[in-house]
């Protein structure tokens, strides 16, 4: 009985716990924070039936589901309080779950790109974009069996693709 005990406590104790390092749970915990914004978008939102796609590159869009992005926007007022967030969602993205493709800068941006699931095959891939001025974007691009190099190919592809504006409108609102 004794025993039986300490098996269901075992058992609540590791149901209780959750991994605070999460890009899922991060998203949670700040959605509803006035300093952050939250917007879904749809795959639908970039239009490539004017371009000519290679088959990796359809493949590509079409293992893609949706993205979903949580901004931070910074201030010169919040510049402390950009700091302190942008240190909280930098040691998110250093889970040791979530493996790192690539780091860049551009344009006073910088990036950073990491994935979940296999090294052939994700179903996640986790896009930290920050700068002093504007603060901040996490963005989760979910998908299915995604290839890293494929979604490579096809990020090359975007400045030819039709973007619905008045899709990013919540996005340009929470900039402005």
């Amino acid at each position: 009985m004794k025993n039986l005990l300490y098996i269901c406590l075992l058992c609540l104790s590791l149901i209780a716990c959750k991994d605070e390092n999460s890009i899922q749970t991060f998203f949670v915990e700040h959605q509803e924070e006035p300093s952050y914004s939250l917007v879904d978008i749809s795959k639908t939102l970039i239009d490539f039936s004017d371009t000519d796609l290679t088959k990796d590159e359809r493949e590509a869009y079409n293992a893609l589901d949706k993205l979903h992005v949580l901004m931070y926007k910074a201030t010169d007022s919040t510049q402390d309080a950009y700091t302190k967030e942008l240190k909280q969602i930098q040691k998110v993205f250093k889970n040791p779950d979530y493996s790192e493709l690539m780091q860049f800068s551009s344009d006073g941006m910088k990036f950073k790109i990491s994935s979940i699931g296999e090294e052939n095959t994700v179903d996640e891939v986790l896009v930290l974009a920050s700068s002093n001025t504007m603060g901040f974007a996490a963005i989760r691009v979910l998908g299915d069996d995604m290839s890293p190099e494929k979604i490579a190919a096809l990020i090359s592809k975007m400045k030819d693709a039709n973007v619905d504006d008045n899709k990013l409108k919540g996005i340009m609102d929470f900039l402005k």
